[in-house]
């Protein structure tokens, strides 16, 4: 069974996650509950628990500032949440899960199964990593994320996004290349997944199996029938790679490439 330990100031939230953990998630023993930040560290020192459920938006003091105060932390982490505010893109990109209120049953399995993988594989070694990442991304939050949490089949590493320069689908997984020609093999994530975590830091599919960091383009190339081309040309990254360009891709590249930087 995983230990687990429920931290909401609202008791309707708390008894509901119980409920629904104790109908769906039978692998779950909720050994405490609390209603703060000060009753959440001391239920978390006394059960030792496995897994935190932590709610983002609290009186007083939030989620993050008991994750301030725990010191290390050895437990996996769900934030809960009721606002889909600018946190979740700091969340997610650190490869940490959380669930939005009200709680999706499927959502809800979902998490749980992934911490339970990280909790019996002995992965999450680097959890105090992954929390200091999403800390220092969420101070930056104005000046966008710094760094992502990529998933591999050893555990979740961090790379700055800035240096990132493509990604190309390699069915349910993706190769992500970075500066030079430095690249992370079969990373546990489609490119559908990358997608919707760095479109809006400047990336770009051009074709359907790439995702493309449009800061680190130095070419277009119209013509296609050349090694490497797509149907509406390619893209030449600064490490010299050839991006496709798919033929309903290209006016929109036009168009991206078209703008400042």
């Amino acid at each position: 069974m995983i230990r687990t330990v429920i931290i909401d100031d609202e008791e309707k939230s708390r008894k509901l996650l119980r409920n629904l953990l104790a109908e769906y998630c039978k692998n779950i023993e909720v050994v405490e509950m609390a209603d703060s930040v000060k009753s959440g560290i001391e239920a978390i020192r006394q059960a030792k628990p496995d897994l935190v459920f932590l709610d983002i938006v609290m009186p007083n003091a939030n989620g993050f500032e008991l994750l301030d105060k725990i010191g290390e932390v050895n437990f996996e982490l769900i934030f809960t949440t009721a606002y889909n505010h600018y946190a979740i893109r700091a969340i997610r990109v650190c490869a940490l899960d959380y669930l939005l209120k009200p709680i999706d049953v499927e959502e809800l399995q979902v998490s749980v199964a992934r911490a339970q993988q990280r909790i019996s594989a002995k992965k999450d070694q680097n959890i105090d990593e992954r929390l200091n990442a999403f800390i220092s991304n969420l101070k930056s939050i104005e000046k966008q994320p710094q760094k992502i949490g990529i998933p591999t089949q050893h555990g979740v590493k961090f790379y700055s996004i800035n240096k990132i320069y493509f990604c190309k689908a390699e069915g349910n997984y993706t190769t992500v290349y970075l500066e030079g020609k430095k690249k992370i093999e079969l990373v546990c994530k489609t490119l559908k997944e990358f997608d919707e975590l760095l479109t809006e830091f400047n990336f770009i599919r051009t074709h359907r199996s790439y995702l493309v960091n449009l800061d680190h383009i130095k070419e277009y190339h119209r013509s296609h029938g050349s090694e490497g081309d797509g149907e509406g040309g390619c893209l030449v990254a600064a490490n010299n790679l050839k991006i496709p360009v798919s033929r309903d891709k290209w006016k929109l590249v036009l168009e991206r490439i078209g703008r400042p930087f």
